[in-house]
């Protein structure tokens, strides 16, 4: 008995030391404030999720971290130059692979996000043209930025800081309008400083580990390794780091230290039995110890597959998650191929009105070639009638060089400004101030509509009030009201002068119609630059009839505090 006892504990020494210890090596790692990737917690400790990933590997692989603080400039180039053996958190690009070697294996995917205060009104990429924007000094953001604004032709101020909380409360002091930096690490500095991210993003890329050029590639294939095996494994120390910093719940895992004490558990027991077997004058005694521990092992089985099922659970959301992520990138895409698109519709307007230019500019100068040869005949004529003649003629033709530049001048303007929330009743009593209406009695009902159109719009409203001047002669009255309808609200600009027959309904909005027919051209087209139509649709003989159609979202109604509009 005494020697079956001796052989048992020989066994569970040899298990106990079975495992060599590693000789620890020391690892040099450039740690830089970027929360939540790496940073200096409140004791003066490095923390994050760069942190907690470098600490698990080295526990498996017997590394000895040697953390050395600097910013992250400053730690690129100690990499450089062979002074750090590691650095985290940072982006592979063609540029650093002449300088640095990569892990194959990416840790954390992130993007390049844009944060301002909400007056900036920063909407798209276009929007940062001659804003000061604040970026991290050697960070992979900052390029990319750069890059983006040359493909876009914008020209932003571009300010450098050393650390990402100087780019954030430089940006809230009003130092610089806005603020770039990766997603992941913005994430808590958005919340630390109230900055809020807009929805410009750009430049999708991921952060990894680098070495020095040519050197420590065994510390580069053990990463590789543990991140391989830890995105395979949804339990894993990896997964639970990634649930952990990104706000999702992890599921109940068995720890791989508990685990081992399972199979020690088991190893005993076999142990005890074959004991037993040998010592059958113990059977009887152990009987109930051994019954009891077998009961335990049933439920610590049922347990495990238990957290089998739940593992299986949490593996088909991360799934789904990716699924989702591959729906959200894609999405991502398609608003990149959609600001192409606007670049192209940008570049046709400029065409446009080049090209609008180009037409005005020789009826100019056709206008004054003829110009000057009627004031030649009236040179010569003498004062007699032809002379009057002449002159007339060149005073028309100077009044049509007058209506040109005028046209051009308004075409031109068109939305050069945003568009705003303009109160029709201003607009309509500004542009009726303009002309002279004391023959035609004025019935005007708009309750505080506003809507959302180009400056230009007190435009519109004059051009229409002088073509009821210059031609419905006969008229005595006109009302301006509103009716809602079903998609929308329609502005009626109604007289009862003589109307507009059938055939020149649509032609009165051609530009070169006669009369003053291009201004009610240009009334269409100012409307039109926020989805707002006009049409004729009065009967001949009964009266002219303007509608000015408004969509929904594009109108609302002040309450007669003039405060929260209905919309």
């Amino acid at each position: 008995m005494n020697g079956l006892c001796s052989l048992a504990l020989a066994v569970l020494l040899l298990i106990a030391v079975s495992q060599p210890a590693l000789a620890a090596r020391d690892v040099r790692v450039g740690l830089h404030e970027l929360r939540p990737s790496l940073y200096t917690d409140d004791q003066g400790k490095p923390a994050g999720i760069f942190v907690d990933l470098l600490t698990d590997i080295a526990s498996r692989e017997g590394w000895n971290i040697v953390w050395v603080h600097g910013t992250l400039s400053d730690n690129l180039d100690r990499l450089e130059k062979g002074e750090i053996d590691l650095i985290s958190a940072i982006t592979d690009t063609p540029e650093r692979e002449r300088v640095y070697d990569f892990a194959h294996e990416s840790a954390v995917s992130t993007w390049a996000q844009v944060y301002a205060p909400d007056n900036k009104n920063i909407n798209s990429i276009l929007d940062l043209d001659g804003k000061r924007i604040a970026l991290l000094r050697g960070d992979i953001n900052n390029a990319a930025t750069r890059e983006y604004a040359e493909k876009f032709g914008i020209v932003p101020v571009f300010i450098e800081y050393n650390t990402l909380s100087e780019v954030f409360s430089a940006t809230v002091s009003g130092e610089a309008d806005a603020a770039v930096a990766s997603r992941v690490a913005g994430q808590y500095s958005s919340q630390q400083f109230r900055l809020p991210a807009t929805t410009v993003m750009f430049y999708p890329n991921a952060l990894t580990f680098a070495v020095p050029k040519g050197r420590n590639a065994d510390l580069t294939g053990a990463i590789d390794r543990y991140l391989a095996q830890g995105k395979a494994d949804p339990s894993s120390f990896y997964s639970q780091t990634m649930q952990k910093w990104f706000g999702e719940k992890a599921g109940w895992v068995i720890h791989p230290y508990v685990l081992g004490g399972l199979v020690m558990a088991v190893i005993v027991i076999v142990l005890f039995v074959i004991m037993s077997l040998l010592l059958r004058r113990e059977v009887k005694r152990k009987t109930a110890e051994v019954s009891r521990r077998n009961e335990a092992l049933l439920a610590e089985v049922a347990s495990r597959k238990r957290a089998e099922s739940e593992l299986l659970r949490k593996n088909e959301e991360l799934l789904a998650a990716y699924k989702q992520l591959a729906a959200t990138e894609e999405e991502l895409r398609g608003n990149y191929r959609e600001l192409g698109k606007t670049e192209r519709v940008l570049r046709q307007a400029r065409r446009k009105l080049n090209l609008l230019n180009t037409l005005t500019f020789q009826e100019i100068q056709n206008s004054v070639f003829s110009l000057g040869g009627y004031l030649e005949l009236a040179k010569d004529a003498g004062s007699g009638g032809p002379v009057k003649d002449y002159i007339a003629k060149g005073s028309a033709i100077l009044r049509g060089i007058q209506g040109s530049l005028r046209f051009a001048k308004t075409y031109q303007d068109m939305g050069m400004n945003e568009p705003k929330w303009q109160n029709v009743s201003f607009v309509l009593l500004n542009a009726l101030s303009h002309l002279d209406l004391s023959t035609i009695e004025r019935t005007i009902s708009l309750e505080g509509l506003q809507i959302y159109a180009d400056p230009l719009l007190e435009k519109v409203f004059y051009n229409i009030m002088e073509n009821l001047l210059m031609h419905a002669k006969t008229a005595t009255t006109v009302s301006v009201r509103f009716e809602e309808r079903e998609k929308g609200i329609a502005i009626l600009i109604e007289d009862n002068g003589p109307g507009i027959p059938a055939d020149d309904k649509e032609r009165i909005f051609e530009r070169g119609f006669s009369g003053h027919a291009s201004d009610l051209f240009l009334a269409r087209e100012i409307l039109s630059i926020t989805g707002i139509t006009i049409a004729e649709t009065g009967l001949a003989g009964a009266g002219a009839r303007f509608e000015i159609f408004v969509p929904d979202g594009m109108y609302h109604f002040l309450r007669k505090d003039g405060e929260n509009p209905k919309r």
